[in-house]
């Protein structure tokens, strides 16, 4: 199957009641630089699709957690991937923050390439994170988990 140009990515920081959130480590071994990071749970985008509906189908693919509405998106991000074949992608993705009482994630809706993909999952708390030394994605995840910590408040 051909890669688009162009990805529509969605993805979501899910919070628990003590302000955790959940992360997926997972490695890229298709990228021309491969990165091993964790990332909120999310994914692309199905053309017919909302960013919003796209949300809520990875969360509960990629967690087993389902819920009806992600609300608005709390932030966005635009960049690229280049993979080993050379392919150019550009990628525009928009971040939901949805509220929950922790759980055991489920991994009996994944896709086969996430089973490679994903090699760890766990709730983080932002002190863990930073004080961790681990990688994660994109660069400002502390600001964007701030921010949905402040905007899940307020709701």
């Amino acid at each position: 199957m051909a890669r688009p140009a162009h990805r529509r990515v969605s993805r979501v920081v899910l919070l628990d009641e003590n302000d955790r959130f959940l992360l997926l480590l997972t490695a890229s071994p298709r990228l021309q630089i491969p990165v091993v990071r964790w990332l909120t749970p999310g994914g692309g985008v199905e053309d017919h699709e909302s960013h919003a509906e796209g949300a809520i189908r990875e969360l509960f693919e990629e967690t087993g957690l389902r819920v009806d509405s992600v609300g608005e998106p709390i932030w966005s991000i635009e960049g690229q991937s280049i993979f080993n074949d050379g392919h150019v992608q550009s990628t525009y993705s928009e971040y939901f923050v949805v509220r929950t009482t922790s759980f055991e994630l489920t991994n009996e809706n994944w896709m086969d390439n996430e089973f490679v993909d994903i090699t760890d999952v766990r709730w983080w708390t932002v002190e863990e994170l930073q004080s961790s030394g681990e990688k994660y994605s994109p660069e400002p995840l502390l600001e964007v988990i701030q921010l949905a910590i402040e905007r899940s408040r307020t709701n």
